[in-house]
């Protein structure tokens, strides 16, 4: 764990890009999801803004989300495939979700990923990563917060 900061002092960072998650119901209207009842279904949309005059190729998107949230893939459903957005290509785990795209100069690219708030209990959900994976100029992540499912 040498370098790693605790929970919850995680160091933010923007360089060449510009990340913005928001979280929305059903409705499609914005939600805290600070505390969530069982069961709730809600969509992380997160924007990526290219805040640089150059093209950025072989970008990775990390979101990584508290073990009391599913992830729904929807993929294999008849609810469409807002998991795979613009994506050169898409890696959906049991608690992640990882996007590789490329993004023009001054473009914003935002994927949607389905979740629910499934097992009650306090977690950790984490910051945002994104970065060129061959080009250190484009590089951003958030910090983090406790999150709660409660019934």
């Amino acid at each position: 764990y040498s370098g790693i900061l605790p929970l919850g002092e995680e160091i933010s960072e923007k360089r060449g890009l510009g990340v913005n998650v928001v979280y929305k119901d059903g409705l499609g209207k914005n939600i805290d999801v600070s505390k969530l009842s069982q069961g709730t279904e809600f969509e992380a949309n997160v924007t990526i803004s290219n805040l640089k005059q150059e093209d950025v190729h072989d970008i990775a998107l990390t979101e990584i989300f508290p073990s009391g949230w599913e992830i729904v893939n929807t993929r294999f459903t008849d609810f469409g495939d807002s998991t795979v957005a613009k994506a050169n290509f898409t890696d959906i785990r049991d608690d992640r979700v990882n996007f590789y795209f490329d993004l023009k100069k001054n473009h914003t690219k935002t994927f949607k990923v389905l979740l629910n708030a499934s097992y009650l209990g306090k977690y950790y959900l984490y910051g945002l990563q994104a970065e060129a994976m061959y080009d250190n100029d484009y590089f951003t992540r958030t910090t983090g917060k406790w999150i709660e499912v409660v019934k």
